[in-house]
């Protein structure tokens, strides 16, 4: 429409203008107003105020700092259209704004975009929140176009894919591209999902591993749904995927961890209901196996009896020897400790060993040379050994095979330690290992989860405690146990002993000359058959032997006069006051008395307590006339 000289608009124009539903605006040359609407008045403060001829920056000063002054003035310099958009704050609108050149001024179109900037701005929000919102969940989103087969993937689907975001064509994303980069074997489960969402019109989940960019395998919880059109249609797939790679790899730690703890509380417990139960049993075997020795110190050797005593001594012995191996396995067993070669121990035993396997078995040594030296208890380490190669016999099949035995030492750290039996208190550090590892059948989880239960086995009757005491022996040794085994393929046990420990000198043998004690011998032990066993050896040497049942009545004992005794033996553990209480409050009243003491676990777990006390001697239970002779009278000589 062209606009004749701003002397004045024709009614026609007016008229139009006046009706416009947008807001008008006519500027002449000199940018005085020449007409506004009523839908321009109304976006002024005071809608009743004309501004008709008054140029329009001093009506509205505020408008000469903002985008309008600008583009109107280069409407009318430069006689060109413009459309741009501003925000003007004292309304709180924005303004779409279109502007052309007409007569000698200008005409210009204004339309509130208000609410569709705020959907816009609102839309990039809600955009962001989601995209935010997929990265922080490791979820990424796509959408497909069943019929022009075009795929969308969020920034998050890419990057979940190890993609820059954007760097794949939507529309050449593989002829398939829901299955683009899904794991071969898994291919064939996603299609069905994908056909059977399809189908119901639900949404479908599935499990899958997806091959990324850099050849890494990760694991993905897919959602699929299918979008209907307007005719009931499928029109378009919509999905979610997650990475649950680390979750599951953080589940699998949390699982084994919590194994680890349920067996090393297993294996506490049970060590706790052995460590008991062998010392009560040692108590009663004190009993038995010191009168059966008494008596034989008496009987003349031609006696009718002294064989059926000696029977009597014998099976004692015997039962001694399963109470060591509770102890073990335990954890607290009797070890005679020295430096000992791991590989010269094997090599001494490589014929025992080839008799305790089958005919068909073959022992395959590789035995390190030069080994770091390790303290160790010769007797328990070849049981151990022993253990581990019977075990390994049995597991072989019927036509035999090999069991490799080998030697070494490697520097193991906590991770390590962390895959190894639980229960140890081993450390970070160097090590020397035994491996004794067959071609036998192997065992699943379960199993090798409870091959160290005591009397566990997997033949068809139970060999006693086996693999239970050899983890005590380890245990004892401040060693481990890594064991490794899958069906079919085998099993590999590996005993680690730490190298470094100090030697622990051995036990003083009996005297052999008769010789005779003077004085006053205090036993103090709550059970009477220990005493009474005691006190039989003791005036037969010569002693004056008191007793008491525990060790609040032997400390008054004591008390009563503190010159009365001169030796006393006593027992770790009683029920009223425990031995080491007893021990430490028997030095602070008489510091120069001797102390025996007596236990059923090993001495240096024992004695570790007692270092720099003034500890006399150890007497291990269940112990032989002839032990507890050759201990007092080395204390006895001693001073």
């Amino acid at each position: 429409m062209s606009l004749p000289p701003f002397s004045a608009l024709s009614a026609e124009q007016a008229e139009i203008f006046a009706r416009h539903p947008l807001p008008v605006l006519v500027l002449d040359g000199e940018q005085r107003v020449r007409f506004v609407n009523e839908a321009g008045r109304m976006l002024s403060e005071d809608p009743s105020d004309d501004p008709t001829g008054q140029v329009v920056w001093d009506k509205y000063p505020a408008l000469k700092q903002s985008g309008f002054f600008r583009e109107y003035t280069r409407v009318l310099r430069d006689r060109v259209t413009v459309s741009f958009e501003e925000y003007r704050p004292e309304v709180h609108v924005w303004f779409a704004v279109t502007a052309y050149p007409a007569g000698g001024g200008l005409v210009a179109f204004l339309r509130d975009v208000t609410e569709e900037k705020r959907s816009l701005e609102d839309r990039r929000r809600t955009e962001q929140t989601m995209r935010l919102a997929q990265e922080t969940a490791r979820i990424g989103s796509f959408t497909r176009d069943l019929r022009l087969r075009h795929s969308e993937w969020s920034e998050q689907m890419y990057r979940l894919l190890g993609l820059e975001p954007g760097s794949l064509d939507p529309n050449t994303i593989d002829k398939d591209p829901e299955q683009n980069f899904i794991h071969p074997e898994d291919r064939d489960a996603v299609r069905v999902m994908w056909k059977r969402a399809l189908i119901t019109g639900k949404t479908e989940s599935i499990r899958h591993r997806v091959v990324r960019r850099d050849g890494s395998v990760r694991v993905f919880d897919a959602n699929v749904l299918a979008v209907l059109d307007q005719n009931d249609e499928p029109d378009r797939m919509v999905g979610t995927v997650r990475d649950i790679t680390e979750d599951l790899r953080a589940d699998e730690e949390r699982l084994q961890l919590e194994s680890q703890m349920q067996q090393a509380q297993k294996l506490e417990s049970l060590g706790v209901l052995a460590g008991g139960i062998a010392h009560d049993f040692n108590n009663l075997l004190v009993g038995i196996l010191g009168n059966a020795s008494l008596a034989l110190l008496d009987l003349p050797a031609d006696s009718p009896i002294r064989h059926s005593v000696a029977e009597i001594e014998q099976a004692a012995q015997r039962a001694a020897e399963l109470t060591r191996q509770l102890l073990a396995y335990a954890g607290k067993g009797r070890f005679v400790v020295e430096p000992v070669d791991c590989s010269q121990i094997v090599r001494e035993m490589t014929a025992l060993l080839r008799t305790a396997v089958s005919k068909n078995a073959q022992i395959s040594l590789s035995l390190a040379e030069d080994l770091p030296s390790v303290e160790a208890d010769v007797t328990q380490l070849r049981q151990v050994v022993m253990n581990l190669i019977t075990n390994a016999s049995d597991a072989l099949p019927d036509h035999g095979g090999l069991i490799y035995l080998h030697t070494g030492h490697l520097r193991v750290d906590a991770h390590y330690l962390a895959s190894c039996v639980p229960g140890t208190d081993a450390l970070p550090g160097h090590y020397v290992f035994v491996e004794v590892r067959d071609e036998g059948r192997g065992m699943d989880d379960s199993t090798r989860l409870r091959i160290f239960d005591p009397f566990f086995t997997t033949k068809f009757t139970g060999r006693g405690l086996g693999l239970a005491a050899t983890l005590g022996i380890v245990r004892g040794h401040r060693g481990a146990i890594r064991v490794y085994s899958e069906p079919g393929k085998g099993t590999s046990i590996k005993l680690l002993f730490p190298a470094g420990v100090g030697t622990v000198s051995r036990t003083v043998p009996s005297p052999t000359a008769p010789w005779r004690g003077a004085g006053e011998v205090l036993v103090v032990d709550d059970e009477p058959s220990v005493r009474a066993v005691s006190r039989a050896l003791l005036r037969r040497r010569g002693f004056a032997v008191a007793e008491a049942s525990g060790g609040r009545e032997a400390l008054a004992m004591v008390t009563a006069d503190l010159t009365r005794f001169r030796l006393v033996l006593l027992d770790l553990t009683m029920p009223d006051m425990g031995g080491e209480e007893t021990f430490r409050e028997l030095r602070s009243v008489a510091p120069l008395l001797k102390v025996i003491l007596m236990s059923g676990y090993n001495e240096q777990e024992v004695t570790r307590q007692f270092v720099g006390r003034g500890l006399a001697a150890f007497l291990q239970k269940p112990f032989r006339a002839e032990e507890l002779d050759a201990a007092v009278h080395r204390v006895i000589n001693d001073g």
